[in-house]
């Protein structure tokens, strides 16, 4: 059941509030981007054949895209990742303590923070596709470089963007992997943003908190990070190889099928370890701005000098 919330936002602080999540978001994926690049290599690595077959580790992988590649690599997709940002990551983080304070503690079995974070991931996933289609077609693209081979798009976001529209199906073509890339967000989100929120709410009793902020948000962001990555990793690996350029599959059915039946379950964890040490420290990193820049927005205001806590993530 919905309820009102006398810690509801006020209109006139939507538009701030988005800003502030928006802009936290790029500066912390942006930060991340090279562990972002490498899951989505390891994840892509010996599509569809036996889990004997010799693979790159993290350092390996990490090694041949430096020497192959350069270090400018790591940061193939920049642009498209951070429109992404702006708009998966804004609105789903700006959504959910609105969301989840309209409901009460507990909705049936599943926690309050649980479904804000499934609603607002999803929703902002779907809408924020098209940037998570271009920003993996140039993330991909690179082994073709390795391979000897011509890249198939441009360096440039918009050229790639292009060339999926004009030879790839038109629009359809940037709502390629739409289902598993939900389905990991709401997963994500739903998982991820529970558990940083209920870890950070468990520890404080344990930390001075206006001493040592920064040291609760690091031990939640682990958690949260930890629990993301358990959870999420085999749709982010369903999503990538239906993204890549390329792909084999017809649908996410079929590759979750494929994946399994040929490289064994586990193939649905690859690039856990990068994806990982991308969702921590993005965790911790997107969380500091985002409050930094919330206690600054208020500290401005004339109505409001302190950020009310209970509709801080």
């Amino acid at each position: 059941r919905m309820t009102s919330s006398p810690t509801s936002l006020e209109a006139r602080e939507l538009l701030p509030r988005l800003v502030c999540s928006s802009l936290s978001c790029v500066v912390a994926d942006s930060l991340c981007l090279p562990m972002d690049t490498l899951k989505v290599r390891m994840q892509l690595q010996n599509e569809l054949l036996p889990p004997s077959t010799p693979r790159l580790s993290f350092v390996g992988m990490s090694h041949q895209i430096f020497k192959g590649e350069g270090p400018f690599a790591f940061w193939a997709g920049l642009r498209p990742a951070m429109a992404r940002q702006a708009i998966y990551g804004g609105l789903s983080y700006w959504s959910y303590p609105m969301v989840r304070d309209r409901f009460q503690p507990w909705t049936g079995l599943v926690p309050a923070q649980v479904l804000a974070g499934v609603m607002s991931g999803g929703a902002a996933a779907a809408i924020a596709n098209p940037t998570d289609v271009v920003k993996v077609r140039l993330q991909a693209d690179g082994r073709r470089v390795l391979q000897g081979l011509e890249r198939r798009y441009p360096r440039s976001a918009f050229g790639t963007a292009r060339q999926v529209f004009q030879k790839e199906g038109g629009l359809l073509a940037f709502y390629g992997g739409l289902g598993p890339n939900v389905s990991r967000a709401s997963v994500v989100n739903g998982v991820g943003m529970f558990a940083y929120d209920a870890s950070k709410n468990l520890l404080r009793p344990f930390f001075d908190e206006r001493q040592s902020p920064l040291l609760l948000r690091f031990c939640a962001a682990l958690v949260g990070g930890a629990a993301s990555t358990v959870a999420g990793c085999p749709f982010d690996v369903l999503k990538t190889r239906l993204m890549a350029p390329g792909s084999r599959f017809t649908s996410a059915l079929d590759c979750l099928v494929s994946t399994v039946r040929t490289e064994g379950p586990f193939a649905l964890w690859k690039g856990a370890w990068p994806v990982y040490g991308r969702q921590a420290p993005f965790n911790l990193l997107n969380y500091l701005i985002m409050e930094a820049l919330l206690d600054l927005y208020y500290a401005q205001t004339t109505t409001n000098k302190r950020r009310p806590a209970e509709v801080v993530v």
